[in-house]
């Protein structure tokens, strides 16, 4: 059943009050949005597989096991992360320009402008598509050169296999470039998030810190994207979470899985029926004993928590945090997650990956940065054994 049009309208209602509290985006990010084929690339992908599409569906976007990748959820799970870059960030600006002024209702009309191209790709996959959060625009108290997340939900409107994903964007402001690169860890400031490990202060900023405005006080990106994704469940109480992320993204996306395998006891997320997780490209995120606790909750046949990491061939991201070899002893970042390497050849299986490379071979690692795009895992992808 689609999400209610008076239920979207709020949240875009939402979102543009969280707006008019801000300062305006830096006139660089506005200005490097360029028109792109994104969207007729990930629409021509998905027309080209309506078999995946169907099997992912059917589904309901679950693997059988921990080395068992349903390679046609990975599919679906790669559409909708890529979707997200195409939301258009000058509508968004818009907005808030219109929404410092006031006018709520015409703020929130730029913001359904500005996933329209999502929405698109939302249909295609029979789903209907809602904002969970964005801190895009917005900067963590005492860490102004840094920004928040932006996620999304993708809720299928077939009721009787319903499933919904929850997906993060990637890298693609100035602002987030530099969240990816404050990577030398912190202890999280709130008790408990990722076992107490200590997490790339960036990412962890961008998810857990507080962003203050006038309107709303404190808020908390993870917390906000909760309390949307909690209200959507209400309204579809059955249907199968999965998890998903490229790049930024994916480090997001790892993190948030790990939250609702710690919490999952707790009352505000032991009503969700939640599945499996599909990161691609993720770097790292966290220190031990992040990956032992979350290993020890995904890797269990028949648990039905299922985690994959997906690593383009040569993309050398996952091979970061640290960035050099002679780093790794005072900063031993360690992967979660069963991880699968895709490449022309076929998939394989793989462990941690190591250190990116030595100091003198830098040159080779920007050299790589290309297999990083989603076009490039797309394109070794159709090398798995999917539908």
């Amino acid at each position: 059943m689609p999400l209610p049009l008076a239920a979207r309208r709020n949240i875009h209602l939402t979102h543009a009050k969280q707006l008019a509290q801000l300062q305006l985006p830096p006139e660089s990010d506005v200005r490097k949005e360029k028109p792109s084929d994104d969207l007729q690339f990930i629409t021509r992908c998905m027309k080209d597989n309506p078999g995946a599409i169907k099997a992912a569906q059917d589904s309901r976007c679950t693997s059988t096991g921990p080395d068992s990748p349903n390679w046609d959820a990975v599919f679906v799970s790669l559409v909708e992360c890529a979707a997200l870059s195409l939301r258009h960030y000058h509508e968004v600006v818009k907005a808030a320009e219109i929404a410092r002024k006031g006018n709520l209702e015409q703020a929130a009309d730029h913001l359904e402008k500005a996933q329209e191209e999502i929405d698109i790709v939302a249909q295609l996959l029979d789903c209907t598509f809602v904002q969970l959060c964005d801190f895009v625009t917005q900067s963590p108290d005492g860490s102004p050169s840094l920004s928040g997340a932006f996620c999304g939900l993708f809720i299928s409107n077939n009721i009787e296999k319903p499933y919904m994903g929850i997906a993060y964007k990637g890298t693609s402001t100035d602002s987030e470039k530099i969240t990816d690169l404050t990577w030398a860890p912190i202890v999280p400031y709130l008790p408990g998030v990722a076992w107490g490990a200590s997490m790339h202060a960036g990412f962890y900023q961008g998810l857990f810190g507080t962003f203050t405005t006038e309107d709303h006080g404190p808020q908390i990106p993870f917390n906000v994207m909760l309390e949307t994704l909690s209200h959507a469940y209400t309204l579809h109480p059955n249907a199968q979470l999965h998890f998903t992320g490229n790049s930024l993204g994916g480090a997001y996306c790892i993190i948030t899985y790990g939250e609702f395998l710690r919490r999952q006891a707790e009352s505000a997320f032991a009503n969700f029926k939640f599945g499996d997780m599909y990161a691609f490209g993720a770097p790292r995120v966290c220190l031990e004993p992040f990956a032992t606790e979350f290993n020890r909750r995904t890797q269990i046949p028949g648990g039905g928590k299922y985690s994959f990491r997906i690593v383009n061939t040569l993309d050398p991201v996952p091979t970061i945090p640290p960035v050099f070899k002679n780093q790794v002893a005072k900063y031993p970042f360690v992967h979660p997650a069963s991880a699968w390497r895709i490449t022309t050849d076929g998939p394989e299986k793989m462990g941690d990956e190591p250190p990116a490379v030595d100091p003198q071979d830098i040159i080779a690692l920007i050299a790589n940065a290309h297999y990083h795009d989603p076009r490039e895992y797309y394109a070794s992808w159709q090398k798995t054994p999917h539908s």
